[in-house]
């Protein structure tokens, strides 16, 4: 937490990404609110944020099935494009 705050705010930062997001967030964060985490997916064009029910601030076992489900899905709109910069494309 201490890390988060020295940094101050990453906004301009964020809005460089470039390559396709995804923004993972326990819906039961006690560290880091649920703001912060749609905050993060909003100021990276084009970021996707995927929110984990009962998911806190840890990775419990139990969450692995939807957490690689959900980062899977991701990774399968991903395509490489000639200038090498990753894009993102609707799968059907």
């Amino acid at each position: 937490m201490l890390a988060i705050l020295s940094d101050g705010s990453r906004v301009k930062r964020l809005s460089t990404i470039k390559g396709p997001t995804l923004v993972i967030h326990g819906a039961d964060d006690p560290l880091v609110p649920l703001a912060a985490g749609k905050h993060t997916a909003q100021a990276i064009p084009g970021a996707k944020l995927e929110i984990v029910p009962g998911m806190g601030h840890d990775l419990p076992p139990g969450l692995v099935p939807t957490l690689s489900r959900i980062i899977l899905d991701h990774c399968r709109t991903v395509t490489q494009s000639r200038d090498g910069f990753a894009v993102t494309r609707m799968l059907s």
